[in-house]
């Protein structure tokens, strides 16, 4: 009798740990002190995200499929082919034999959905169909939605229901595979006059847990949590502002140093990631990646009292150029300008870039980065 665990676990793909030395607490410096080279924060994205194999968006779950009925029970437990998944995603492994050629993967969305699938196995033989699951009637119907093992399938128009992914073999069986699914992402269903407005995948993590989609309103979401819009329209991401305002004050000594963050423009955003810098923490985080349009403001000040008294100010930011400004073709020539996301808290929690002061100077150590499997 099979069994299996129907409650996926979040797998770490590996670490892209970037260094740096801590120099412990350091203060706005006098403006004769201020012209140190900065450190350019070298985050890698996702390395993957270069190498993916991103599906077609011409597959559909409608229309003309080969194939009979058939005739299903809906499985109290996950027993032998007959597999409840609880939730929008799937990466669960077995085998198919000779006694049970064949596995069912059973799951149900409240809402239009898209779908991304891969089964995964070394007999090239396996496939995986899906069907759709009328249970007061007990049957399976195919629908013109399969693939063969190693095949990336993507389709934004899975209609709210109950469905099954169907694992068989064209030939031998004997061998094990895994099957992976992301339903997650809210559909929008192709316009055969209009190709362009549809639902485009843009990245997904190596087990298919986690699904980025842009839509053509400029939408972005993260397993159908919206992260913002893509759109050049003023204050479009107003949710997405981050700010960070830093004072001290010793006898007459007052320093400060401020960033801010406005009017954001998305270039991308990453696949789920673990965050950590001395600043703020994350399990639960994606990159929004900024682009040219963005308003960035720096202002560092230092007030020392006494006779004769002394003070600066500045709006000039770690490059030399004056702020508030938008970043612009010079800083996306550069390392990638990184908003923290937090996805749990909704908000804002850091800004991971060569323009942020307390990274550039050292102040404070580099952020590290674990992306999830």
């Amino acid at each position: 009798m099979k069994k299996v665990l129907l409650v996926f676990s979040k797998c770490l793909l590996g670490f892209t740990l970037i260094s740096g030395s801590w120099s412990g607490i350091a203060w706005a410096e006098s403006a004769e002190t201020n012209e140190g080279s900065p450190k350019p924060v070298q985050l890698e994205l996702p390395k993957n995200v270069s190498k993916l194999e991103l599906p077609e968006g011409g597959f559909s779950t409608k229309g003309f499929a080969r194939g009979k009925k058939i005739e299903v029970d809906r499985p109290e437990i996950s027993i032998l082919s007959n597999f409840n998944v609880t939730g929008d995603r799937i990466s669960f492994s077995d085998s198919l034999t000779a006694a049970d050629p064949a596995d069912f993967w059973f799951f149900s969305v409240p809402t239009d959905r898209t779908i991304l699938t891969q089964l995964r196995s070394a007999n090239a033989n396996y496939r995986v169909d899906l069907y759709s699951i009328d249970w007061n009637t007990g049957t399976a119907t195919p629908t013109p939605f399969w693939g063969k093992a190693g095949e990336i399938r993507f389709a934004t128009d899975l209609a709210a229901g109950d469905w099954g992914l169907r694992v068989t073999s064209t030939g031998s069986v004997g061998d094990s595979y895994s099957i992976h699914a992301n339903m997650a992402n809210p559909s929008v269903v192709p316009d055969p006059s209009n190709p362009a407005n549809t639902a485009k995948l843009i990245s997904y993590s190596e087990n298919l847990i986690s699904a980025v989609m842009e839509y053509p309103n400029g939408d972005i979401t993260v397993n159908g949590e919206k992260i913002g819009n893509t759109s050049a329209v003023s204050n479009i991401n107003a949710h997405l502002t981050w700010a960070r305002e830093y004072t001290f004050t010793s006898g007459g000594a007052h320093s400060s140093i401020n960033h801010d963050i406005d009017d954001v423009r998305i270039k991308s955003v990453t696949i789920p990631l673990k965050y950590t810098s001395q600043y703020a923490q994350s399990d639960n985080a994606v990159f929004i990646t900024l682009d040219k349009g963005t308003l960035f403001t720096s202002f560092r000040s230092n007030f020392v009292s006494g006779v004769p008294t002394s003070s600066w100010s500045t709006f000039e930011d770690v490059q030399g150029r004056t702020t508030p400004r938008r970043l612009d073709e010079i800083d996306m020539l550069g390392d990638p300008d990184l908003l923290v996301y937090d996805l749990d808290k909704k908000k804002v929690i850091d800004f991971a870039s060569s323009l942020n002061y307390w990274y550039a100077k050292g102040i404070e150590s580099f952020p590290s980065v674990v992306y999830y499997k």
